[in-house]
């Protein structure tokens, strides 16, 4: 099993599914408003766009981060900081769909279930790749 739950591979696979999800909020962001924020036009649809369009922005800024930190990280260094960034990242996207929700965000939308089906199976695999190689010994070179 901890042959399959490889860290760089899993952290990799997850944050390049950040990539395209920040990207896809980023040029999309205009059709996400509308979709999450029932009958918006003018200055508010504008607002809405805006919260979106950042949102994809800080999605795509924890990816890229997500990929710089296990490019540059090894053995139980990439375990901690990729577990530390996967958390993180979840608890802000909890906490911002939290925030919005309270204000009417996606009341009457569609639900994007497999996208998020499929990120929430890949930040446990990442987390439990990490958590399973914590206190992995150094590789000798």
């Amino acid at each position: 099993m901890m042959n399959k739950l490889k860290p760089g591979l899993w952290l990799r696979v997850f944050a390049l599914l950040g990539v395209v999800g920040g990207l896809g909020n980023i040029v999309g962001a205009e059709d996400w408003a509308n979709d999450q924020w029932s009958g918006l036009s003018g200055r508010e649809l504008d607002i809405a766009t805006g919260i979106e369009l950042t949102w994809g922005i800080k999605i795509l800024a924890f990816a890229v981060l997500l990929l710089l930190a296990t490019q540059f990280t090894k053995g139980a260094a990439r375990a901690r900081v990729g577990a530390s960034l996967v958390v993180t990242f979840v608890v802000s996207e909890i906490a911002t769909f939290a925030s919005l929700s309270s204000r009417g965000y996606g009341e009457d939308a569609s639900f994007p279930v497999l996208p998020l089906v499929v990120g929430i199976v890949l930040a446990i695999l990442a987390l439990a790749s990490c958590v399973a190689h914590w206190n992995e010994a150094p590789a000798s070179e």
